[in-house]
């Protein structure tokens, strides 16, 4: 298995941070427009995952980890509306993500591709993925004396 992509080279993981500094008041920008952009995106990814054949292990992953970091939020910001700010904000964040890659030697393209191969192909390459598919390989390697 191919080493994992870094929580932080990942954006829907800064995503997921700024629901978090949000919920706690952190942040006075929502993240829902974010999180919308976010769900569109992973639904093609799951139809996409649905046509290259992908296996039902990681299509049930990738369901139970955006469940997690944007459906559960989207649930929580269900009464929020979107403001002009929000958008302006997800923008500004896109931007530093983007410098964020640049500057540790990755590419928006390149990245992208990396995730969705490894979606697509079980790769396990991605950061929740890779700590779901270590902890179902550990939990199968446990003996019981």
């Amino acid at each position: 298995m191919a080493k994992a992509l870094r929580a932080d080279l990942v954006f829907s993981y800064w995503i997921y941070v700024w629901f978090i500094l949000y919920a706690c008041k952190y942040l006075k920008y929502s993240p829902k427009f974010a999180l919308i952009l976010g769900l569109v995106d992973n639904a093609v990814m799951l139809l996409l995952m649905c046509l290259f054949g992908t296996s039902a292990r990681t299509k049930f992953y990738f369901v139970i980890i955006n469940t997690i970091i944007k459906i559960l939020p989207l649930y929580y910001l269900r009464q929020e509306r979107i403001t002009w700010k929000d958008v302006h904000f997800t923008c500004g964040l896109f931007f530093i993500f983007v410098v964020w890659l640049h500057i540790n030697e990755q590419s928006l393209i390149g990245n992208i591709k990396i995730i969705h191969d490894s979606l697509l192909y079980g790769k396990n390459e991605t950061p929740f993925m890779s700590l779901l598919s270590s902890i179902e390989k550990n939990y199968k390697n446990i003996q019981v004396l």
